[in-house]
């Protein structure tokens, strides 16, 4: 991993508590010290810096960690151990390919043949798999994630990709701890719409990026197939929609089902395009874009698709073990094509706007 005291990363860093930029290593190399309020924050194995004070955590932001830290058990921490350079660089290889067959936002909005160089910072690393392609492709990563389970699995994957430059970082999306302007680019998929305060996120994310700087995200879909057909009927069928706000009941049909603890998904948010238009007025949209749909998403279909998947041997992606948690298939022609207007994703591009 990268050399905190001669990192480049490390200069964009401030304290997310007083907002001040001189923080310093210690002697002993365990902590970052806020020179001017004194907050510590803890440096780990593998120069994992957990920028997250104790006081600032609410009980939504506990239960986040704690159902996507689960998450995390289930899908990355035993994968992970067997993890070697090579092994990793072969996933990566299937990953891009799968993601460019699927049309997925890192491949499609993100120009993968232009970042290297770039400042990037994604928030929600997730199992890092994202961050990992991007180095691989020269960037300079920077990978937040509130999860300090996620934030690991990240770093590993970051240490074995020997191109760029990478670094994790425990942080909270609300309150980013770095400096104005600093990114070229914020990536994020389909994590902003878990977090506690959204609009709050995304006013972090303008900034953050530098004049013009560009902000890949994707959000969930009101007007989806998954939405009316699945989790509207579920909602109302379980009584959830008496019971809860819409966020909340959303997030207990989403997202799958805790193992290691009782937690479930705290929120899950959906967006139509007069809502997304709203929560993005501060950004210069670029492009939107639905994407993601499959026969599983409406009932009955979902079943049939499953038989004839089998029967026609689709094929299985191997890299889908780094990014869903297991091997998967890619959309057929036919979902893409209702992916467009019935997908349970947008997929944005959105600029920060220059300065006059």
């Amino acid at each position: 991993m990268i050399d905190l005291k001669s990192s480049e990363m490390l200069k964009i860093l401030r304290c997310p508590e007083c907002k001040a930029a001189n923080l310093k290593v210690s002697q002993d190399e365990g902590v970052l010290i806020c020179s001017h309020c004194k907050c510590h924050y803890e440096i780990g194995a593998g120069n994992i810096i957990s920028m997250i004070l104790g006081k600032s955590t609410t009980p939504t932001k506990e239960k986040i960690q704690r159902f996507w830290g689960d998450l995390c058990k289930q899908w990355y921490t035993d994968f992970d151990r067997s993890l070697t350079s090579e092994i990793l660089d072969e996933y990566l290889v299937d990953l891009e390919e799968m993601f460019k067959q699927r049309r997925h936002l890192a491949v499609t909005e993100m120009p993968l043949n232009e970042i290297k160089g770039k400042h990037i910072l994604e928030i929600g690393s997730g199992g890092g798999a994202h961050s990992a392609l991007f180095k691989k492709h020269g960037a300079l990563v920077t990978a937040i994630d509130i999860t300090k389970e996620r934030v690991v699995s990240t770093a590993k994957k970051l240490s074995l990709v020997k191109e760029g430059a990478g670094i994790a970082l425990q942080a909270d999306a609300e309150n980013l701890p770095f400096l104005d302007d600093s990114f070229d680019i914020v990536y994020s998929n389909g994590v902003l719409h878990h977090s506690e305060n959204t609009e709050k996120c995304l006013k972090e994310v303008l900034r953050v990026l530098k004049p013009k700087g560009m902000a890949i995200l994707m959000l969930y879909s009101r007007h989806s197939a998954l939405f009316w057909l699945k989790l509207l009927p579920k909602s109302i069928l379980s009584g959830l929609v008496f019971r809860y706000p819409e966020p909340e009941r959303l997030g207990i049909l989403t997202e799958g089902k805790p193992k290691f603890d009782s937690v479930k998904n705290p929120i899950t948010r959906v967006y139509s395009s007069k809502e997304l238009i709203v929560l993005l007025k501060d950004f210069e949209i670029r492009s939107l874009r639905k994407y993601s749909f499959d026969f599983s998403h409406v009932p009955v279909l979902g079943r049939i698709n499953q038989v004839l998947s089998k029967a026609f041997k689709r094929k299985t992606w191997k890299s889908g073990m780094i990014v869903y948690g297991s091997p998967n298939h890619v959309e057929t022609e036919f979902e893409k094509i209702f992916g467009s207007t019935l997908g349970f994703d947008w997929n944005i591009v959105a600029s920060k706007k220059a300065e006059k």
